[in-house]
């Protein structure tokens, strides 16, 4: 015989209460792993036509599939569908957008290979018309073989800081040093002056330098480039600052 109380709480030996659970049945992530466990997917090594066949296969084995029914699909056909035919269109549009980039790549590649034969061409006529004549060849606007490098493999140093000295007349310059630089070379003018042209200043070792001898009040522009064995680099960003 049952155990029952007439306390609202009835149960038997097998400790069953006779109120049913109202929470919903909770389908667990074991639960979902283990029905996924039959199909082999792989979507991580398929590339997007594999999948897109994938998709059409499944299509077309849903399609009257009585073992199940439209109602317990999720998702929903037509979401699927959905899905199949934007993935699809986004292929076929990246795949055009491919052939036009194939297409424009093959086209600058012939277009260089002409051009370079025309450069070459031109180069060699202007050696017949001049031959040997460096100052001559010089005016072509072509490279010459051994000629100097204005510009050295170094770069422009960078973070040039111009702050005032505790002195009168005086503007400390400093920049982050660049590797390879024997030597820096710096440059000063002043600054929103109409005709004003820079003038050399100092050649230093060191990454810093006080310049002196300026006038108190006035605006000065400041700039370093950095100097090694190939020759001079580009010059820095100018930095502004006011003599005290």
């Amino acid at each position: 015989m049952p155990l029952r109380f007439d306390a609202g709480h009835t149960m038997d030996t097998s400790l069953r209460y006779d109120t049913e659970p109202t929470a919903p049945v909770v389908v667990t992530q074991r639960q979902h792993t283990r029905t996924m466990s039959f199909f082999k997917l792989e979507l991580k090594i398929k590339t997007v036509l594999q999948k897109l066949a994938m998709g059409l296969n499944h299509i077309a084995a849903m399609t009257g599939n009585a073992n199940y029914p439209q109602a317990t699909r999720v998702p929903a056909d037509a979401q699927f569908q959905t899905a199949q035919d934007e993935l699809q269109a986004a292929n076929d549009a990246a795949d055009l957008l491919e052939s036009q980039w194939k297409a424009a790549n093959a086209l600058r590649d012939q277009k260089e290979a002409a051009w370079d034969m025309l450069i070459t061409a031109r180069a060699n006529n202007c050696e017949a018309v001049t031959p040997g004549d460096l100052t001559k060849l010089a005016t072509t606007g072509l490279p010459l073989k051994g000629a100097p490098v204005s510009v050295g493999d170094l770069p422009a140093p960078g973070d040039l800081k111009a702050a005032m000295s505790e002195h009168a007349g005086q503007i400390d310059l400093q920049w982050v040093p660049v590797y390879g630089a024997s030597i820096y070379e710096i440059e000063m003018m002043e600054h929103a002056v109409p005709g004003a042209v820079w003038q050399a200043v100092k050649t230093v070792t060191q990454s810093k330098y006080t310049v002196t001898g300026l006038t108190s009040g006035k605006h000065y522009a400041f700039r370093v480039r950095a100097v090694g064995p190939k020759g001079a680099g580009p010059w820095s960003d100018e930095a502004v600052k006011m003599a005290p």
